[in-house]
């Protein structure tokens, strides 16, 4: 472009009149005189496959308004756009808002995202989580969610409503970046949520994005040739945990110590005490634990054997474990107890009955005001009813390890090994049945699929046999938790006296003392900065 074509078109300007200087680089560009005013323009015609083409103009600026390197610039990126069926507007906006090259991309697809009414991150993350399947007779039956509950808490508690991830998930999955993803997982790292969190949230990310690309490309805008996720990584190793086990003497230090210091100060939702103390006696998974109904469900039915007096029967179904088939167990008339326990105090703090044994109460207030409204139904809102979930309880663990501020190092106190984790009492049951040769129990109780590797006793054989190859083996099971209760309630009560428990109750309580007292001294600063100010 020369002076003399500016001249010319201020010139034309000045005379009222119109006309249009056309540029060769980039082709598509021009000046235009109308209206008083000399501007840059672009224009180029459409030309993507299977759409109709049509000529699309758009005003960049006006002439002297900003240099002529950076409207070829800007031009070139725009009729790069209008070419391929892109947003031009997006494009333009964002340059002259000082934006880069990466800027622009997403800037392109956010305004597509927005027009073409795609999903959003969380949006993805829902429609995955909530996928069902038809039944065999879809005529007569719902159909039925392909995740199990535990499978859709660990999608919503770890990928969705992660604090971290807020913001991205409010954002398209179009405009998506591979920086945006990683910046979350170091947030996450950096959060001290444990060393598998991060990387908890790297696989879940990648699963919903690889099937929003496979199955549902019309509503996420993904494209085949840019998988950009794959790149994303954690550096997270899972440790052998094969060899993590308790004996009976530290399950009985480990619940012996929870009810010690758990009464003592900080997050004191029972239901987290309550399922602890049942986990060795309900040796399910963690996630199953925490989901189970309370007493008042009819999942619960009274033992039919005789013997078994207060012991109740409790049903897991298929899409609520691991396994995917019905699970039966009884459970004896002492975790019975704590379960009421729980249910009373939930109910206590909730003003209303929730339908979980181990309810959660972070909604208590909102819950108490919804419940006065409707004294005819005293039960808590469905939306608001939630249980706890399995990282509550690896929480609570973790704090006994002293990973969590204003709390010592516990366990080591006790004797107990540092990491503990609610699957290590699963893999205790094990270890305590396969050491004397009755294997075959702990499979059993844990639910596992009957191998020639289990060990049966021919005297356990003869006795068990008729309701050993039985689906739910009950009655097999009710033995083995006879059993295993005798070697862990001597246990429990011996770990009561122990006086490396006293020890751990003193430290906790000095701890919990230090904190208040910082911060009695941090809220004074606060009053003297305020005053000081005034």
């Amino acid at each position: 472009m020369t002076k003399e074509l500016l001249s010319e078109a201020d010139a034309k300007r000045e005379a009222g009149g119109e006309c249009q200087f056309a540029i060769d680089n980039p082709r598509g560009l021009s000046i235009r005189v109308r209206g008083g005013e000399v501007a840059y323009y672009v224009q180029a015609r459409t030309r993507v496959r299977g759409q109709k083409s049509k000529v699309v103009k758009r005003r960049l600026g006006a002439v002297g308004a900003f240099k002529f390197d950076r409207v070829k610039k800007i031009a070139t990126e725009a009729i790069f756009a209008i070419k391929n069926g892109r947003d031009p507007d997006a494009v333009i906006e964002t340059r002259l808002m000082g934006g880069d090259e990466k800027s622009v991309a997403v800037a392109v697809d956010r305004a597509e995202a927005l027009k073409g009414e795609l999903w959003t991150f969380e949006t993805l993350i829902t429609q995955y989580a909530q996928r069902t399947k038809s039944s065999k007779d879809s005529r007569n039956e719902a159909p039925k969610l392909r995740l199990a509950p535990s499978s859709i808490t660990e999608l919503e508690t770890r990928l969705r409503d992660r604090p971290e991830n807020a913001e991205l998930k409010k954002r398209f999955v179009k405009e998506l970046r591979l920086e945006d993803l990683e910046e979350v997982r170091d947030l996450i790292d950096a959060s001290g949520s444990g060393p598998s969190a991060g990387a908890k949230y790297v696989d879940l990310a990648k699963r919903v994005l690889r099937w929003g690309l496979k199955q549902k490309r019309r509503f996420t805008g993904l494209e085949p040739t840019a998988t950009w996720w794959e790149a994303l990584s954690h550096e997270y190793q899972m440790e052998d945990r094969s060899k993590r086990y308790l004996t009976p003497a530290q399950i009985g230090m480990l619940i012996a110590l929870l009810e010690a210091v758990r009464p003592l100060g900080g997050n004191n939702n029972d239901a987290v005490l309550g399922a602890l103390q049942v986990s060795w006696m309900i040796p399910q998974r963690s996630s199953a634990l925490v989901n189970m109904l309370a007493l008042g469900s009819d999942r619960w039915v009274a033992d039919p054997a005789p013997e078994r007096v207060g012991w109740r029967v409790y049903t897991w179904k298929p899409d609520e474990v691991k396994n995917k088939r019905e699970i039966k167990l009884s459970v004896p008339p002492i975790a019975i107890e704590i379960l009421e326990r729980v249910a009373r105090y939930s109910k206590q703090q909730l003003s209303a009955v929730s339908i979980w044994a181990f309810p959660q109460d972070r909604n208590k207030y909102l819950v108490r005001a919804l419940a006065a409204k409707q004294r005819n139904d005293s039960r808590v809102p469905a939306h608001l009813d939630k249980a706890i979930t399995p990282s509550s309880l690896n929480h609570a663990l973790d704090a006994l390890a002293g990973r969590k501020p204003g709390w010592p190092d516990l366990l080591t106190v006790v004797g107990l090994p540092n990491r503990i984790g609610p699957h290590d009492e699963r893999r205790s049951v094990t270890s305590f049945f396969e050491n004397f040769g009755e294997g075959a129990y702990a499979s059993a109780l844990l639910d596992h699929r009957v191998s020639g590797a289990d060990k049966m006793s021919r005297e356990v054989a003869a006795i068990t046999q008729a309701v050993y190859s039985a689906a739910d083996r009950v009655v097999f099971k009710a033995e083995g938790m006879l059993m295993w209760m005798e070697a862990v309630l001597p246990a429990y009560e011996a770990a009561k006296k122990d006086p490396r428990l006293a020890k751990a109750v003193a430290m906790r309580k000095v701890a919990l003392a230090q904190g208040l007292s910082n911060e009695k001294m941090s809220g004074r600063s606060k009053i003297r900065s305020t005053g000081s100010a005034a």
